[in-house]
């Protein structure tokens, strides 16, 4: 069965939670709907990490002359339900 979504901590787990999510959709533990929700998740998971690498290369690029741009985008700490 796939990993408890509260332990997961690390970007292996989360690897290795897509990858039990696979193999219980190929086993047919579970239904396609929940197996396509699961994966559409970690997706957009991936894709706001890979917004921040993609801002932390732009820095590098830079030679840090970015670091004004760094503290106006606030990554990582924007509240996601938008509040204040």
């Amino acid at each position: 069965m796939s990993l408890d979504v509260n332990r997961l901590a690390t970007f292996g787990d989360v690897r290795r939670d897509i990858l039990d999510t696979l193999q219980m959709l190929k086993n047919k533990e579970i239904p396609v709907s929940l197996g396509m929700a699961i994966l559409a998740g970690h997706k957009v998971l991936n894709d706001n990490v890979q917004v921040e690498i993609n801002c932390a290369k732009l820095a590098l690029q830079t030679k840090n002359e970015a670091h004004a741009f760094i503290p106006l985008v606030q990554m990582g700490s924007n509240m996601i339900n938008g509040g204040g």
